[in-house]
């Protein structure tokens, strides 16, 4: 029997890597990324991550793979998330984006630094349009896109263990200067509304590949 759970583990590891090998990766997204949930705009490649998180270990994931939280600054990259997203069934509710008014109350700004937005989708109530100030607006620094809103921004606390969403990542297309998100040349775009697979997470696949891992050197403890 344990010779036998033992060649199933391993099937179960090589059934993964072979699948990993076999699924294409978007021409130009870097190739520390695993192959799944990326689709390229202009010249960013994009990672749809279906891990329920916080806005700031969201934006700290996105960080240490060498990118950063999406900014969507014009409204061809927002229609193209939207048909892109429209098709998962994975996230109901919203993914975080790169925008938020810590720095300053209810100057909205991106990640980057860039204060100009010259381009948003906030929902009535929201973000610039919250009109005048509430108290529960002190809280609510974070950009969500909702999927269950039409894909409008909701202005959401950053850290609240019972507010976590799935997240999108933008690297800089091999080759490009940076991931800042500057897609003015919103016309141009590679594998549009391809997104591999979305439902798949990198980092669930690593969590596969540990466990199994674990199983392993318990099956080797195990008496005969």
């Amino acid at each position: 029997m344990k010779k036998i759970i033992g060649l199933l583990c391993c099937f179960v590891i090589y059934c993964v890597s072979a699948s990993a090998a076999l699924i294409q990766r978007p021409a130009g997204c870097p190739d520390s990324l695993f192959p799944l949930n990326l689709a390229t705009f202009d010249q960013l490649c994009l990672q749809f991550n279906f891990e329920k998180l916080d806005w700031e270990v969201a934006r700290n994931r996105c960080l240490s793979d060498g990118g950063d939280l999406i900014q969507i600054r014009n409204e061809s990259l927002q229609t193209f998330l939207q048909q892109v997203l429209t098709s998962q069934h994975m996230e109901k509710t919203g993914f975080w984006i790169g925008a938020s008014d810590r720095d300053l109350e209810s100057q909205w700004e991106w990640v980057t630094g860039d204060k100009n937005m010259t381009y948003s989708n906030w929902q009535d109530g929201q973000g610039t349009k919250a009109g005048k100030h509430s108290p529960d607006s002190d809280l609510d620094d974070c950009a969500l896109m909702r999927v269950d809103y039409d894909f409008k921004w909701y202005d959401v606390p950053c850290r609240n263990k019972y507010l976590t969403y799935s997240y999108i990542c933008q690297f800089a297309i091999n080759g490009s200067e940076s991931s800042a998100g500057n897609t003015n040349n919103a016309g141009n775009t590679n594998n549009a509304g391809h997104a591999n697979n979305a439902g798949h997470t990198n980092h669930g696949y690593t969590v596969l590949l540990k466990f199994a891992a674990v199983f392993m050197v318990i099956l080797q403890l195990l008496p005969l």
